[in-house]
């Protein structure tokens, strides 16, 4: 089992949901994978792992084959943030931050998107998870994508966002909007774009 913890430092609500670290025989069966782009900052390009031992060498291997090395002076950055504390007083500002933006986001999509629309409450990460009916298609090549860009809207298909299962299809009528890197103002126009492009393809 993979665990992708990239956001699980940004949690701002809520109760943790626990690692699969910590189920039964999780040495033997559990990949854990970290990082610090996301809760510390974009360009650090450092993250870590908890790997099975008789994955190690050949995880290992796979790495230093593909980047030749993690940048030393991105490690020693990252050991001096961890080791004086200004790590953790960063990560409760950004948590701040994001669950302000999270807030106004959800605050302006039920102002804005039509009800059909469904979507998540985020308790951490960078993201709005949305589910439109099963009609409505948000692949790149949908209406709803062309009309959206076209609104200068940008919002990533769910589809992309689910690994191959040739046992089952991806969900093609999902979306993740990002509150991360946009300003509280441009959530606001982005969301009231995207929710009046909505109401034009499903209220015709």
């Amino acid at each position: 089992m993979l665990e992708d913890a990239a956001y699980r430092e940004l949690r701002f609500a809520g109760e943790d949901v626990p690692s699969l670290l910590t189920a039964e025989r999780a040495a033997d069966r559990v990949i854990y994978a970290g990082t610090f782009s996301k809760p510390f900052a974009t360009g650090v390009r450092v993250g870590y792992g908890v790997v099975p031992e008789a994955l190690l060498k050949i995880v290992l291997r796979l790495k230093a084959n593909h980047d030749f090395g993690t940048s030393n002076l991105l490690q020693q950055l990252v050991k001096r943030a961890l080791a004086t504390g200004s790590y953790d007083r960063h990560l409760a500002i950004l948590r701040a931050r994001y669950a302000h933006k999270a807030t106004v986001m959800v605050k302006v999509i039920r102002e804005h998107f039509p009800a059909s629309v469904e979507w998540d409450e985020p308790r951490g990460g960078l993201y709005v998870w949305a589910r439109l009916p099963k009609t409505v298609k948000t692949g790149m090549k949908s209406r709803l994508f062309q009309a959206a860009l076209r609104h200068d809207v940008l919002y990533v298909p769910g589809e992309l966002c689910y690994v191959d299962d040739p046992t089952r299809a991806k969900p093609n009528h999902e979306m993740r909007i990002s509150f991360g890197g946009a300003s509280v103002p441009d959530i606001r126009t982005g969301i009231a774009r995207l929710g009046a492009t909505l109401h034009e393809l499903l209220n015709p």
